[in-house]
């Protein structure tokens, strides 16, 4: 399966050149809006990169990190069946126990996130380790993330 986001006219033609040169039929689906999940976790696992080669910490601890401190509660914000399991078999638990438990197993956080939960999520990755002095990149994407953007709106 194929996927390719539209976001100008470039990203129009090469479509347009693409489908024109393959095998019929084929079917189509669009979808209104963007791909959250290939720009933003890119950009938030390099992201992890710069905060671990910043401060000497583990690639997978800040990445467990971060989705513990700043992932795990928007998701009990927004969702309260999350909300719910998380806080009946993970909440109790001591905080070096739930750091384990989400870098071991892996545990979904930030892909159960949509494109406005994702983007809040950067946005205090973005702020918190910047009051610390870590320096993170800001793709020239700007659908990936806009700070600027997201200091406008708060």
């Amino acid at each position: 399966m194929v996927t390719r986001a539209v976001k100008n006219d470039d990203d129009l033609t090469l479509l347009t050149t693409y489908l024109k040169g393959r095998k019929r039929p084929f079917t189509v689906d669009i979808t209104e809006g963007r791909d959250r999940s290939s720009e933003q976790n890119r950009l938030a696992f390099k992201w992890y990169v710069e905060i671990s080669d910043q401060t000497g910490e583990d690639r997978e601890d800040v990445r467990a990190r971060c989705k513990l401190e700043i992932g795990v509660p928007i998701l009990r914000e927004a969702q309260d069946k999350f909300r719910a399991t998380y806080d009946r078999l993970i909440r109790p638990l001591p905080y070096p126990e739930k750091l384990s438990l989400v870098r071991d197993t892996e545990l979904p956080v930030t892909s159960l996130m949509n494109v406005e939960q994702m983007s809040r999520y950067m946005d205090i990755v973005f702020r918190r380790h910047a009051e610390i002095g870590v320096v993170l990149t800001i793709p020239p994407d700007r659908y990936a993330y806009n700070p600027d953007k997201m200091a406008r709106a708060a």
